[in-house]
């Protein structure tokens, strides 16, 4: 029995595991690589992945806030005398807490591009496909608040 359980840390320890991507690594990167062969002009592409990727999470985010309020109308701490419901209080938390991730992706993705020196032409791309990997991620996160749409 023992021999097996070493034999299988080893497997687990030298075998890759293909489902996890490097933050490094994207589609968008990808696709642009692909598409493009001149260094200027995929930076550009993925450049404007990036920023279509940030645009869609800000999106999301401004969204969320809405369904926060929506569906979170009660007098904060159920008090009638409260002066905000529990939905202004919950809306400031969670756009704290976008400001807060936002830095956390900016710091991580600039730790990941370390992999490369600055001034190596594919730094940026790093920093970009990093960023854009993230922001996917934290789209998810996001949704598994599970909040109903806002009707307007």
């Amino acid at each position: 029995m023992r021999t097996f359980f070493c034999f299988a840390v080893a497997v687990f320890l030298i075998l890759p595991l293909p489902g996890i991507a490097a933050l490094s690594e994207s589609p968008e990167a990808k696709e642009c690589f692909k598409k493009y062969n001149i260094p200027a002009k995929q930076d550009e592409c993925l450049s404007k992945a990036r920023m279509d990727s940030e645009t869609d999470l800000d999106a999301l985010i401004s969204d969320t806030v809405k369904r926060i309020k929506a569906n979170n109308m009660g007098w904060f701490n159920g008090k009638e005398n409260a002066s905000v419901t529990s939905g202004d209080i919950y809306s400031i938390r969670f756009m704290k807490a976008q400001a807060l991730w936002k830095h956390y992706r900016q710091e991580l993705c600039l730790a990941v591009a370390t992999e490369l020196d600055e001034e190596a032409y594919d730094y940026q791309s790093f920093i970009d496909q990093c960023e854009i990997n993230l922001n996917r991620r934290h789209k998810e996160e996001i949704n598994l608040l599970g909040l109903p749409r806002a009707v307007e």
